[in-house]
């Protein structure tokens, strides 16, 4: 479990699998999250996929959920690879769209990367996202990512071809602007972040 700022990171438990059912068959989350609106999934399926990826042990699949009312609004993932022997980390998430515009997204995307830096020691994170997700791309710019590559229509929905964009963020990088990242993120709740996480 992850505690940060207003929200908590814990496991997957097989009962948060008909949230996700959910949010898999939501048109407009998966739009955005996924690119892929019309892939509908049945319940069943989602509870192999959690089954497959619980038995991994390079996947780190988080639920996410609000501290003061421990209700649930999205999931989170960390997939770690070692390409080229540099240990890495992609990042994937999506939201209840119930959440969306509150400022949650760079919050998870912040505690996604004090995991993959303050706690795994990756050296390297990335993460992609569709092109008409500005939404995204402004939150993965704001925690210190920046963009290093296109897949150029690689993508289609709703009748046309998009890119597909690159993003990633060294750890040497991160380490340098982790306090004030920390500071305009989580504003009045870094000190308390920072108390639970700091060692005598």
């Amino acid at each position: 479990m992850f505690e940060f700022g207003p929200i908590r990171l814990r496991a997957w438990e097989r009962e948060d699998l008909k949230k996700v059912h959910e949010w898999e068959n939501d048109f407009e989350t998966m739009l955005y999250s996924r690119g892929m609106p019309q892939q509908v999934k049945s319940y069943d399926a989602v509870v192999k996929y959690y089954e497959k990826e619980m038995d991994r042990e390079d996947r780190l699949h988080y639920i996410i959920e609000l501290r003061s009312s421990n209700e649930t609004i999205g999931t989170a993932v960390i997939r770690l690879h070692d390409w080229g022997n540099v240990r890495r980390g992609n990042i994937g998430t999506y939201l209840d769209k119930n959440y969306w515009n509150k400022g949650l997204g760079k919050i998870i995307t912040l505690a996604l990367l004090e995991i993959s830096f303050y706690h795994l020691n990756l050296e390297k994170c990335e993460a992609c996202s569709i092109e008409y997700n500005k939404r995204a791309h402004k939150v993965l710019e704001d925690c210190g990512f920046k963009r290093y590559g296109i897949e150029r229509k690689s993508v289609f929905v709703l009748g046309r071809k998009w890119d597909w964009y690159c993003f990633d963020i060294l750890r040497e990088e991160y380490i340098q602007m982790r306090e004030d990242l920390l500071s305009k993120i989580l504003k009045d709740e870094m000190n308390e972040y920072l108390e639970r996480t700091t060692l005598l």
